[in-house]
């Protein structure tokens, strides 16, 4: 036995030994980070310092967006030197809907196992500083954003905020300030900070007046042609700047925050006849002197035959004559002249195979087709078989009130106007005339004042249901700008599933008349 304890006693100190090796290394490693932080939250105080965040301005410099600051109030009942009812009793004379206003957080927070409780009830300065004071009590400044135009645009302004959020926003500052044992801050040691980045104002191209309109007219408008929703954009055709862009749904999704204008996609019908004609002019596929070879009857390529909507044939056809009846047997004959590879061409340069890069997010488009048909061309001179989004077709539409430079479309003033020549003077000074022509030789000519010189097309499209088309459901779409020559604005009128009346003409053209006689004043 005497010979064994010295081993006893050397097996006893190695075990201790390493006992007390995992002991350290369980502390020092495993648990380090956590005692570094604890002990330094010990010792330093961290606090935030909130940044000046920046505003979303409409074109007269008016807020439609900003930031206000206020502090939110929280209680801890470790900390209390009077009883609860008693520091309610003080909060309310100085807030005397606290109570009111926070009588569900209050019952829960009687329980003696809440021992901290956060309340909604925002305070300004002045009550902070008052209620500070009392025991248990904890402020902390906070910023919620305000929208001083209520509903106006809410939808447009949100998405554009999230867009700019880094610019609006700014960067949050931080203060560590070492303190004493009872949480004073020691001014005699050395404190750290970094300073917070305030946001900046975004301003925008938004007109609050001409926003309201929109939205007034498209409610107008969706109630009186018994639609389902309707959608505008307006913007200036000189340098892509929108002026509105409104959107109102029959039955709105109380969920949904999307911009129709941007998420949804349809065809756009006869409202893309121009830009084929005007493609057709500047590639010199045909002249201003064209005449349709056979509009005196449908139109059949393999198994399918083109007709015009009303069943009606206009022989010898004009260009003028085309875009004024909307004809689509012409049409498909002055695609075949231009050929697929120039209208593929036009059709990248015009912008509507990508995205208008739009300060906004959530806009979808439609791939182009790897493979086209000779009736997919056909069709697609009428705007049937290809989808686009609404800022797409006016973005491409502008490059013809734009003496054919298209312009990139965008909401911030400040932006570096981006612009490229899809077409010639020449060919939109032909394409000009043809489409005052058209307005003021068909019905929607009444719908406009005597003086008011218009340029614009309509266009009714049937929608697509799991690959058939239906005849029940159309897109009414009105499109154009005004004056002719050094127009002021270019706006687009979409209307979908007007049970009223399924054409353009008579559904999206006459909103988008009635709204262009109050706009000039406005601009």
């Amino acid at each position: 036995m005497e010979t064994n304890r010295p081993k006893i006693i050397l097996v006893t100190i190695y075990l201790c030994f390493i006992f007390i090796l995992a002991k350290l290394f369980y502390w020092q490693i495993i648990k380090g980070q956590e005692l570094r932080d604890r002990a330094v939250s010990q010792i330093y105080k961290l606090e935030k310092i909130l940044p000046q965040q920046g505003r979303i301005l409409s074109s007269d410099g008016y807020p439609l967006s900003l930031d206000y600051s206020y502090y939110g109030l929280a209680l801890y009942k470790p900390n209390f030197k009077k009883e609860l009812t008693e520091i309610i009793s003080e909060i309310n004379t100085i807030k005397p809907q606290f109570a009111t206003e926070n009588a569900k957080a209050l019952d829960k927070f009687n329980n003696p196992a809440q021992k901290w409780m956060e309340f909604t009830t925002q305070f300004n300065r002045d009550e902070m500083l008052k209620l500070s004071k009392i025991a248990g009590t904890d402020f902390t400044l906070k910023q919620k954003r305000y929208y001083p135009e209520n509903d106006l645009a809410y939808h447009l302004v949100s998405n554009l905020e999230k867009y700019y959020r880094r610019q609006i926003f700014g960067q949050i500052g931080f203060t560590r300030t070492i303190i004493d044992g009872t949480g004073g801050n020691l001014l005699t040691r050395k404190n750290w900070q970094k300073s917070e980045i305030d946001g900046q104002d975004i301003h925008s191209s938004l007109n609050r007046q001409i926003q309201l309109l929109s939205e007034n007219s498209l409610k107008y408008g969706v109630e009186k042609y018994q639609a389902d929703s309707a959608s505008l954009i307006i913007i200036r055709p000189e340098n892509g700047e929108i002026i509105a862009m409104a959107s109102f749904e029959a039955s709105p999704s109380a969920q949904s925050t999307k911009i129709p204008n941007i998420a949804n996609l349809f065809e756009p019908g006869s409202i893309f006849k121009p830009l084929i004609v005007s493609a057709a002019l500047d590639s010199n596929s045909i002249n201003q002197n064209y005449i349709c070879p056979k509009c005196n009857q449908p139109r059949v390529i393999g198994q399918y035959t083109i007709n015009n909507w009303n069943d009606e044939f206009h022989p010898d056809s004009t260009l003028k004559d085309i875009i004024k009846n909307s004809d689509n047997i012409g049409m498909s004959y002055i695609i075949y002249e231009l050929g697929l590879d120039k209208f593929l061409d036009y059709f990248h340069r015009l912008k509507l195979d990508q995205k208008t890069g739009v300060e906004l997010t959530g806009e979808s488009i439609s791939p182009p087709k790897s493979y086209w048909s000779d009736i997919d061309l056909a069709t697609a001179s009428f705007g049937q078989g290809l989808a686009v989004n609404q800022l797409q077709m006016i973005q491409a539409f502008n490059a013809i009130a734009n003496n054919g430079q298209l312009v990139k479309v965008h909401f911030n003033q400040q932006n570096q106007i981006e612009s490229s020549q899809v077409f010639s003077p020449q060919s939109i000074a032909i394409i000009k005339d043809i489409l005052r022509y058209a307005v003021d030789n068909s019905p929607v000519a009444a719908l406009k004042p005597k003086e008011m010189e218009v340029c614009a097309k309509s266009g009714t499209a049937q929608v697509a249901i799991k690959g058939e088309y239906t005849n029940s459901d159309t897109i009414g779409s009105y499109i154009g700008f005004y004056p002719c020559i050094n127009p002021k604005f270019t706006m687009i009128v979409t209307v979908n599933n007007p049970r009223l009346s399924q054409w353009g003409s008579s559904t999206a053209a006459p909103i988008w008349f009635e709204l262009a006689q109050n706009l000039e004043p406005l601009l």
